[in-house]
């Protein structure tokens, strides 16, 4: 409706002015799409100076004005980006921060390219013989599941939760291990959020105790899912929501900054060219 109007009231000034010079009618143009720039209204200043381009191609003098304002409005906008990006970016680093006293941070320097956040309760060292669900969370926000089973091997390729008439499972991870640790048999399956079957987000909705069935081809088991496992796939998805948020802002920042440059050589650029050309 805003573009309407303000279309609608270039029309009627183009139309009253039918007398006047092009660069005239260009030059008012120009004048009102400075003005809306001085007023933070970038939008109604880029439609202006397209008026400009489109209208009056031989208003040279007004174009070349609307050249480097439309330089100006870019600037702005993206400087406006860019402080609002930062903003919420100093926004969720705090939250973070109040979210990881919960947590482990994880990473081996010979294999990843980025450390992994995991709550304290399922920390390796206190579960060296337990079956569960450990979730995790990379510093970017991927979150991942991974179903433990020490025990009987019974080579467990999917994995099923359940509350009541309600489950959800999964039969394809993305990765697998079996192996013996301190005589034990062990086998892990891990599954990525959003390819796990709906796993993740029913452990971290459900109310009733959770009863976690692994099925193989060497047999099956099941198991009560701990409380403190319950709660940390819930706190790893939350703090996952928010590590996602903080690189998706970082991009955003990112992309913002680039264009800041790349517009301000643009400028300098010209500007230089016109000063040898005034010589």
């Amino acid at each position: 409706m805003k573009r309407i109007f303000l279309m609608g009231a270039v029309a009627a000034m183009l139309f009253a002015s039918c007398g006047e010079s092009v660069d005239s009618k260009a030059g008012k143009l120009l004048q009102q799409a400075g003005e809306a720039y001085a007023a933070g209204d970038y939008r109604s200043s880029k439609l202006l100076i397209e008026s400009i381009r489109g209208t009056y191609p031989t208003a040279f003098e007004a174009r070349r004005g609307a050249l480097n304002l439309m330089r100006d409005v870019e600037l702005a906008e993206q400087q406006r980006n860019l402080d609002h990006c930062k903003a919420v970016l100093d926004t969720l680093a705090a939250r973070r921060d109040s979210m990881l006293a919960d947590f482990e941070y994880e990473k081996d320097n010979r294999y990843q390219d980025e450390g992994s956040y995991v709550c304290s309760s399922q920390a390796g060292r206190l579960n060296v013989f337990n079956s569960l669900l450990r979730a995790r969370t990379t510093e970017s926000g991927r979150a991942y599941v991974t179903s433990v089973y020490r025990g009987k091997r019974i080579s467990h390729r999917a994995v099923k939760v359940s509350a009541g008439d309600s489950y959800a499972s999964c039969d394809k991870p993305f990765s697998s291990h079996i192996y013996r640790n301190l005589g034990v048999n062990n086998e892990r399956l891990d599954f990525i959020y959003g390819e796990d079957g709906g796993i993740m987000d029913f452990v971290a909705a459900a109310t009733q105790p959770i009863t976690v069935e692994l099925t193989g081809g060497d047999g099956t088991y099941s198991y009560t899912l701990r409380r403190e496992d319950a709660v940390a796939v819930t706190k790893v998805m939350e703090l996952s929501r928010v590590l996602r948020a903080i690189t998706e802002h970082r991009e955003m920042a990112a992309e913002a900054q680039r264009h800041i440059d790349f517009v301000k050589k643009t400028r300098e650029r010209f500007a230089a060219d016109s000063v040898s050309v005034g010589k």
